[in-house]
């Protein structure tokens, strides 16, 4: 590919989670802003497919396998026929069928065993988590020298999904000139999170307040967290009581329902960065594990206050490895409820 013309075919893959996808999103929005001729594919795991599905910036849409082999992706990269391969989330057995399929210009990190199968090798380290993760992975967008570099996600959120969201929460006692907040109590595990009574008196305090909903959400593999959080709210009125969103949603209708939100509190996960990525003004608690640092996996482009664990006093704690203490009962209610009053009742 002469670098004075525009790709013809950008294949890029990030087959992960959730919220890897979501900050791979700019990749996308950069690609399209600089090459508006040229189509660009996503291929990602199909449970996250509906974060890419209808997006702007991406023409199509390619879904992993479990199942396939090296074989099945070098055939299918074949019959795809792209000049240019982005590995934002390297998988060997990817990188590998890039190389083995022809693709003229495969673009990949610099430091792994299969790197060799990279045609252009960009030398960063993201385990050394100094910047964020959209920051590394625009990184890898470089060596296509585009005109310009997206600076938010952009994260559409169509008129039905909307409308969706906005007769669900109608039904559930909030019209549109309500004012309320959402609570995300889950998580993966992959970092540590509030215990659930302390999520449990964060939302009773929220639902104590005049005017003013909670609205919990949880996917449906989280029922036994919302029984243990609803099991510490019993004695609330029932006019008082939060209003549960348990896998009720797609995820795009869930981006809308936090869209029309004060604000939005979590943990890290997915959610916080769906969250962040259609503008709500967001409150993400982080734990001390060096790997899922904020710096790294805060929420990004959105209003949002980060809150972490202070005066630490044991070494284990410091470093999210203790097995004596919970590092994360250091954060308290008052800068939880004080964090989520910068955004509650104001206007965006």
């Amino acid at each position: 590919m002469n670098r004075q013309e525009p790709p013809r075919h950008i294949l890029v893959s990030r087959t992960d989670k959730i919220g890897d996808l979501l900050l791979s999103l700019p990749v996308f929005q950069t690609l399209k802003d600089s090459f508006p001729q040229t189509k660009i594919t996503a291929l990602v795991s199909p449970y996250t497919q509906e974060i890419v599905r209808d997006h702007p910036s991406i023409d199509a849409v390619e879904l992993l396998k479990p199942e396939e082999s090296v074989f099945d992706l070098i055939r299918r990269f074949r019959q795809l026929n792209p000049d240019v391969f982005i590995a934002l989330y390297p998988r060997p057995l990817i990188a590998l069928a890039a190389w083995w399929a022809g693709i003229s210009m495969r673009i990949g990190t610099a430091f792994r065993w299969y790197s060799f199968s990279f045609s252009s090798k960009i030398k960063v380290h993201r385990s050394i988590c100094d910047r964020h993760e959209a920051e590394y992975n625009l990184d890898l967008v470089q060596p296509l020298h585009p005109d310009r570099i997206a600076e938010k996600i952009i994260f559409p959120v169509s008129k039905a999904d909307q409308d969706f969201a906005d007769d669900l929460l109608k039904e559930k006692g909030i019209s549109k000139r309500s004012r309320f907040v959402a609570v995300h109590p889950g998580h993966k595990g992959s970092a540590l999170n509030w215990k659930p009574e302390r999520y449990a008196e964060a939302i009773r305090q929220l639902c104590l307040r005049d005017r003013l909903k909670v609205v919990v959400t949880a996917g449906p593999d989280e029922t036994a967290l919302i029984a243990k959080i609803s099991d510490f709210l019993f004695s609330l009125p029932q006019d008082k009581k939060p209003i549960l969103l348990i896998g009720e949603c797609t995820l795009k209708q869930l981006a809308a329902v936090y869209r029309r939100a004060d604000c939005f509190l979590s943990g890290s996960t997915g959610t916080m960065h769906l969250a962040a990525a259609v503008g709500t003004p967001t409150v993400a608690l982080f734990c001390p594990i060096p790997a899922t640092t904020p710096v790294r996996w805060g929420p990004w482009g959105n209003r949002a206050v980060v809150i972490l664990p202070k005066n630490l006093q044991c070494l284990q704690c410091q470093n999210g490895s203790c097995r004596k203490h919970d590092p994360m009962d250091a954060i308290t209610l008052s800068e939880v409820l004080e964090a989520m009053d910068r955004y509650i009742g104001k206007a965006l």
